[in-house]
C-alpha cells in the first residue's frame, strides 16, 4: 500500500478541499446572492450584495496592483522585478512593508473605534528558483543603511557620555540608546526589549520556517512556546503586555507594532503554518501571504541592471520617510463610506462562512486592508498629505482581495493537507484506506480476523 494514500485521507476520504466547497456553492446558489430585505429598509438598494469567496474567479486580482502607487516607485518595482527576474508580487509586498517601518509610529490612522500603523505580518511564498530572497533584500537595503548611520551616532554618543562619567563621578546626562528597527531570528526577549523603546520594528527573516520553528525554544521550562505566541498575536494586535521575569524588574511593552517578512517553500509551508497552535490561535490567520501565480522565466543576459540611480531613486523615498513630521491619518468621507461597505460585506460573508478558520482570517482582512490603505498612502504622491481618499483605499482593498484570494486558493489546501497528514490514524482511517487500495471480498471474513463486528465495519465504508 501506498503510504501517501493513507496520510492524505480526510474523514470522508477525500483530499481536495476547495473544489469539494467550491463544487456545493455552485449547487446551491449561482455567482450573486442578494439577502432579503428587511421590513424597516425602505430602500432595497441599501443592502449589500455577497458573492461567495470560495472561487477563484470572484477575486479581481490576480496580481498585486500597482496604480496607486507614485511613478517613481511604480519603476523602481517593475525594475527590481526585471533586474531579479522574480514575480513582481514579491517586490510589492516588500515595499509595503519596508516603506511602513520606515514611517514607524509617526504615521497613525485612528479609526473609530481602533488605531492602526503601517506595520503587518507578510510572507512570500515560492520555491527557491522564484528568487525571494534577492528583491526582499533590495527592497530593503535603505533600513539597513539607516541602521549603519543610527549606530555611528550611537556610538559616538555613548563614548562621549562614558567620558563625561569617568571625568565627573556626578554626571547625570541620559545615557544614549541605540533604537534598532530592524532585526532577524532573534530571541523573543531581545524583541521585547526593542518594543520596549517604544519604537516599531521587523523582522526580515529570509526563511519564515526556522523563525517559527525556534518558538519556545529559549524558553527554559513551562508554556514558552505559547508564551511567545500570545506575544506575537499581542503585538500584531497593538495590545500592551507586560513581562516578568525572576531576574529582571517587570517591564511593559506599551501599544506595541511590528511588522514581519520573509520567505517560505511551498512544500514546509503547511508543516511550519498550520499546527494546531498557530492556526486555533489565529497567528497564520494574521499573515498576508504573497503566492504568485507561475510567470515566464527571463534569462539572466535577458536582464535589468539594478543602477546606483534607481537604488538612489528608492532610497529618497525611505530616507524621506524616516525624517517625515509626524502625520495623523483620517479617512475621507467616501474613503470611510468605502471601507464601511467593504468591512460590512466582510463580517457577513464570515459569518457566513462554515469553516471557522476561513471565517476569521476574513474578518482579520477588515483590519489588514486598513494597513495596507496607510502603506500605499506613504508610497503616493499624497505622502505627507492628512487625508486617505476614496481612491487610495479603493486600492487597498483591491490589495487586500488579493491577500484573500491567495489565502483561500493556494494556502488552505496547504494547511489543511498538512493537517490531515498530522493527524493520527484511526481504525476508521486504516479501513477505508485498505478499502480503497484493495478489493473487500467479504466483510464478515474481515471482521472476524480484525475481532470487530460486521456492521461496524460497514457502518465505517459507507460513511465515505
Amino acid at each position: 500500500m501506498d503510504e501517501k494514500d493513507i496520510i492524505l485521507l480526510d474523514e470522508k476520504g477525500q483530499s481536495d478541499f476547495l473544489s469539494t466547497i467550491n463544487a456545493e456553492v455552485n449547487k446551491v446558489e449561482p455567482a450573486k446572492t442578494v439577502l432579503p430585505v428587511p421590513q424597516d429598509i425602505e430602500n432595497p438598494s441599501d443592502v449589500l450584495e455577497v458573492t461567495p469567496h470560495l472561487k477563484a474567479e470572484t477575486f479581481n486580482n490576480q496580481t498585486l496592483p500597482v496604480d496607486w502607487l507614485s511613478p517613481s516607485v511604480q519603476d523602481y518595482i517593475l525594475t527590481v522585478a526585471e533586474a531579479y527576474g522574480c514575480p513582481q508580487d514579491y517586490v510589492v509586498g516588500s515595499c509595503l512593508v519596508t516603506a511602513g517601518i520606515a514611517a514607524g509610529k509617526k504615521v497613525v490612522l485612528q479609526t473609530n473605534p481602533y488605531t492602526n500603523y503601517p506595520c503587518d505580518f507578510m510572507c512570500m511564498v515560492g520555491k527557491p528558483s522564484r528568487n525571494k530572497t534577492g528583491p526582499l533584500q533590495e527592497v530593503t537595503r535603505p533600513l539597513r543603511e539607516q541602521e549603519k548611520e543610527n549606530f555611528a551616532k550611537y556610538v559616538e554618543a555613548k563614548a562621549i557620555y562614558d567620558q563625561n562619567k569617568r571625568e565627573d563621578r556626578n554626571f547625570c546626562g541620559e545615557q544614549p540608546v541605540f533604537h534598532q528597527r530592524v532585526t532577524g531570528d532573534s530571541s523573543p526577549e531581545s524583541r521585547n526589549a526593542l518594543l520596549a523603546q517604544g519604537d516599531m520594528i521587523v523582522i526580515v527573516a529570509d526563511e519564515l520556517k526556522s523563525f517559527i520553528d525556534s518558538f519556545g525554544r529559549y524558553s527554559k521550562g513551562g508554556n514558552g512556546m505559547g508564551a511567545e505566541i500570545s506575544q506575537l498575536l499581542s503585538t500584531w494586535s497593538n495590545v500592551s503586555f507586560t513581562i516578568n521575569r525572576k531576574s529582571e524588574e517587570t517591564r511593559l511593552v506599551d501599544d506595541p507594532a511590528m511588522s514581519i517578512i520573509g520567505g517560505i517553500q511551498p512544500n514546509p509551508l503547511g508543516r511550519t503554518f498550520g499546527t494546531d497552535a498557530l492556526m486555533d490561535s489565529g497567528f497564520t490567520q494574521r499573515f498576508l501571504f504573497v503566492y504568485p501565480d507561475k510567470v515566464h522565466f527571463v534569462k539572466r543576459s535577458d536582464r535589468k541592471r539594478m543602477t546606483q540611480e534607481m537604488r538612489g531613486t528608492w532610497n529618497s523615498v525611505i530616507t524621506r520617510l524616516f525624517n517625515m513630521e509626524p502625520l495623523a491619518l483620517h479617512l475621507s468621507c467616501e474613503a470611510e463610506r468605502i471601507y464601511a461597505e467593504y468591512a460590512d460585506n466582510n463580517d457577513m460573508k464570515a459569518d457566513k462562512e462554515e469553516d471557522d478558520y476561513v471565517g476569521g482570517m476574513m474578518q482579520k482582512m477588515n483590519i489588514h486592508v486598513l494597513r495596507l490603505a496607510i502603506m500605499a498612502h506613504l508610497l503616493s504622491d499624497h505622502w505627507n498629505e492628512p487625508v486617505i481618499t476614496g481612491e487610495s483605499m479603493d486600492y487597498a482593498i483591491r490589495v487586500a482581495d488579493y491577500f484573500t484570494r491567495i489565502h483561500i486558493e493556494r494556502i488552505c489546501p496547504l494547511l489543511y493537507e498538512s493537517k490531515i497528514a498530522q493527524r493520527p490514524m484511526t481504525n476508521g482511517d486504516l479501513l477505508r484506506a485498505v478499502n480503497k487500495q484493495f478489493k473487500i471480498k467479504s466483510q464478515n471474513a474481515l471482521a472476524e480476523v480484525l475481532g470487530v463486528s460486521q456492521q461496524y465495519i460497514n457502518k465505517t465504508l459507507k460513511d465515505v
